[in-house]
């Protein structure tokens, strides 16, 4: 498979063929194989960033899409499993099995074994693969899992809700989008301490990261690791935050922006955008120190839209996560890179 027909499977997973055909321009110069990294929030609302809601403070993302192509009309699944199935696969979810809801944690099934998903075809193309982050596409066998799925390295936990800080989960609560969470919003997240353990380095169980706030954890290994390698050897990243999925779960200083908000609810859930993006400005700067930022292509998106039930916000959009209306298909999205030809433009392709 061409690199060029690789990128039209991630691109048009996210429906962002078009974008690439009217925006980009390879110099003669470039190597030909760029480095891509795609950033997934989980239940990121359209009225939850900057550049649709200025109440919102995301200014390391903003700047990011005000440079690049910002996709204002970008759709995406209903709710999570399906998107990143879609995503990986290239294919709907309706033809794979994965369109009715999420997967559980006891459930004994993963993304069909049968689909090339992205990362093994990039790592056919000379690649090396990663993903920092949420997977939520099977574990019940080690076949399912990221490191045997084409991916080189996993940081990251498999299930769905857990806690930011103990990496924790129960699977007996459900909010009104029909989706497990870890706790309700609100309680204190001591709530899953009796709950089963998931953050792994590869295969093995990590614990050192018991306690740190899981957006730190990510970002920080995600800086590790491109000081660590060589910017000329092709990479593929895959960055699935857990943020800003419930709980609502931030550390204060996050929430000292939006104390004119009476809403508590609604302030962790801006905080929780604010702690994202600061790590996605840590992780620019890496890119950048690192040798890698001029040849580099960033997508971002959200896997759906957000859920009312945890102060998400998709105004002016109808609809919510786990609804066919724009409020749960239609998310924020933007392509950014140096090897753009068009810039600081918005496309609605």
């Amino acid at each position: 498979m061409a690199l060029r027909d690789i990128t039209k499977v991630l691109f048009s997973a996210m429906g962002l063929c078009l974008c690439w055909a009217h925006t980009t321009s390879r110099p003669a110069s470039s190597p030909e194989k760029p480095h891509i990294v795609l950033i997934l929030a989980d239940d990121l609302g359209w009225n939850d960033i900057s550049w649709n809601n200025p109440v919102a403070l995301s200014p390391n993302l903003e700047a990011l899409a005000r440079e690049g192509v910002i996709l204002d009309q970008s759709y995406v699944q209903p709710i999570c499993t399906p998107t990143r199935s879609a995503l990986m696969s290239g294919r709907y979810p309706y033809t794979i099995g994965t369109q009715h809801g999420i997967i559980r944690p006891k459930e004994p099934t993963g993304l069909s074994m049968k689909r090339k998903l992205l990362s093994e075809a990039m790592k056919e193309a000379g690649y090396s693969t990663h993903i920092v982050g949420k997977w939520h596409l099977g574990f019940c066998s080690w076949d399912y899992t990221p490191t045997s799925r084409g991916f080189d390295t996993f940081w990251g936990y498999y299930t769905g809700a857990e806690d930011y800080y103990h990496h924790t989960r129960r699977g007996d609560q459900m909010n009104e989008e029909g989706e497990e969470v870890a706790c309700p919003a609100g309680m204190n997240h001591n709530y899953a301490a009796t709950a089963g353990y998931d953050f792994r380095n590869n295969t093995e169980v990590e614990y050192s990261v018991k306690g740190e706030y899981s957006t730190y954890s990510f970002a920080s290994y995600t800086v590790d690791l491109l000081e660590s390698r060589n910017p000329e050897e092709p990479m593929f990243l895959y960055l699935p935050f857990q943020s800003v999925h419930e709980p609502l779960e931030v550390p204060d200083n996050y929430t000292i922006p939006f104390e004119h908000i009476e809403d508590n609810a609604r302030r962790k859930k801006l905080g929780m955008v604010l702690a994202m993006d600061e790590a996605v400005g840590r992780i620019v700067e890496a890119l950048k120190s690192s040798g890698h930022y001029n040849n580099t292509i960033i997508i971002f998106s959200t896997d759906n839209g957000a859920p009312t039930s945890s102060a998400g916000n998709n105004w002016p959009l109808r609809g919510r996560k786990g609804t066919l209306w724009e409020g749960g298909t239609r998310g924020p999205a933007f392509v950014h890179s140096p090897l753009l030809s068009r810039k600081g433009v918005v496309s609605n392709e």
